[in-house]
């Protein structure tokens, strides 16, 4: 993984991560997210105008956040070793891009972190998360090289967090690259819905 000297969240960020293909699309892309369509991200990435945070989701994001910082430590025990915030793209891949909650110094162990809800608990516990998350860690594990990924959802609290890991498994990342390589190709054919109806008209 070739690590970017960025800080998460700052506009230098959010540069970059629009020239990308990150690990947070790579759900929309495989037609498994909870919250975008593979054709609403087609355009965003075609017209580079993401959709404006509104005041509740930037509400939610400060809390995911802050509940993330609270939850490192608790993560760092499972790991036992320290995990370091990184942003980085694939050496191999260099179109891929992921932000990391955490990494450690070998970069052998990731971990990726959600705020804690009942229903994503209840699939923690039972090692049975949504395709969602996976497609996400398979990103993170293609990029960074890491050999697994702790989960976890919590508030930042030990009373309120349940874990499980994900492994890198090189079936899930040919078919993340393929999944791409396809996105790419629909990408340079794009034509936006006016210009469809132009050429019909």
């Amino acid at each position: 993984m070739k690590i970017l000297d960025v800080v998460q969240g700052t506009q230098e960020w959010h540069d970059i991560r629009a020239s990308h293909f990150t690990a947070s699309e790579a759900p929309a892309m495989a037609g498994v997210s909870k919250y975008t369509s593979r054709a609403a991200l087609l355009k965003q990435k075609y017209t580079g105008v993401a959709e404006e945070v509104t005041p509740a989701q930037q509400r939610l994001f400060d809390r995911g956040h802050a509940a993330e910082a609270a939850a490192r430590p608790i993560a760092e025990e499972i790991v036992g070793e320290e995990l370091y915030p990184v942003t980085g793209v694939s050496e191999e891949h260099p179109h891929l891009l992921a932000s990391l909650d955490g990494c450690t110094m070998l970069e052998d162990v990731i971990f990726e972190h959600k705020l804690w809800n009942e229903s994503l608990v209840a699939a923690v516990q039972a090692d049975d998360l949504p395709e969602h998350y996976k497609v996400q860690m398979d990103q993170q594990l293609l990029v960074s090289g890491a050999e697994r990924c702790l989960f976890m959802c919590s508030d930042g609290t030990r009373e309120n967090s349940a874990w499980c890991w994900h492994e890198a498994d090189q079936k899930r990342f040919d078919f993340l690259l393929a999944g791409w390589e396809q996105f790419r190709q629909d990408l340079a054919d794009y034509q936006p819905q006016a210009q469809q109806v132009a050429a019909q008209g």
